[in-house]
């Protein structure tokens, strides 16, 4: 296994993980609006930590979009499971 190649085993796992992260994007998002300050110059550190979270997160979505599936590769010996 190539470390720096990430995969998954299947196209439904990568949408599975996709799926899961952009909920969690919507979530930061939601919370992030619910501490936007609403004078401008209040405290907003609540607002921006879950809008740099969101970000973050949607990053990482973005990643997984790019892996491709490779069902070429076999083991070439018995792992620990046999």
């Amino acid at each position: 296994m190539d470390i720096k190649r990430l995969t998954v085993e299947t196209d439904d796992q990568r949408k599975e993980w996709i799926e899961l992260l952009q909920k969690l994007v919507e979530y930061h998002r939601d919370i992030a609006e619910s501490f936007r300050p609403a004078i401008l110059g209040a405290d907003d550190i609540v607002y921006r930590i879950h809008t740099a979270w969101a970000h973050a997160v949607e990053d990482a979505m973005h990643l997984i979009e790019m892996w491709e599936i490779d069902d070429t590769e076999v083991l070439s010996s018995p792992g620990p499971a046999g």
